[in-house]
């Protein structure tokens, strides 16, 4: 009953003033949501006493887990045409010039098990990449988009895009802040 005398003496007698009020109050909110800081870090995330959280890094600490990086490549020509394979060749030297860089894995380097298909005994002394003489170009772009190991990974399903790994040294300093921060 209070509401409703309220509504109807107030708001409905006094709408333009009310409504200038709500606007002024939206256009300070507004303003001052700018000095807003919100923490999304996974360390605010994370309950201080997580079980699961204490276990991953139980893993973490008995097994190593490299750092790595993935880069995803979109050429403007045809992945493997030689113009692309050598922008990639070229892309994987300047990474491993890099200080933190252990290695890169690429088209360029990945076993090719299926092009031509050859018995295990020949694949245990010589592994076939994409460099390796006598390699079937459009054999090689089958397995890549077909093997449950590349497809989606190393390469689009459109076959437009690779990927490139980029595996990271050990930074030894990094490691301990985390496990003193962690302790």
């Amino acid at each position: 009953m209070f509401l409703r005398k309220f509504y109807d003496h107030i708001i409905l007698k006094y709408s333009k003033s009310v409504l200038c009020l709500i606007l002024l109050g939206v256009v300070f909110l507004g303003y001052e949501a700018r000095k807003l800081e919100i923490d999304a870090s996974s360390e605010t995330l994370l309950l201080e006493d997580d079980k699961d959280l204490e276990y991953t890094r139980l893993i973490n600490q008995r097994y190593y887990t490299p750092d790595f990086l993935v880069i995803s490549y979109t050429p403007s020509g045809e992945l493997l045409s030689e113009r692309v394979l050598g922008t990639i060749r070229s892309l994987s030297q300047d990474l491993l010039r890099r200080e933190r860089v252990e290695s890169v894995t690429s088209i360029l380097n990945v076993p090719l098990l299926e092009s031509p298909p050859k018995p295990i005994s020949e694949l245990l002394e010589n592994v076939p990449t994409l460099g390796s003489p006598g390699i079937d170009k459009q054999l090689a772009k089958q397995e890549f988009l077909n093997s449950p190991i590349y497809q989606d990974n190393l390469v689009s399903q459109d076959f437009k895009t690779t990927a490139l790994l980029v595996n990271l040294h050990d930074d030894n300093h990094n490691r301990e802040l985390r496990e003193r921060r962690d302790a």
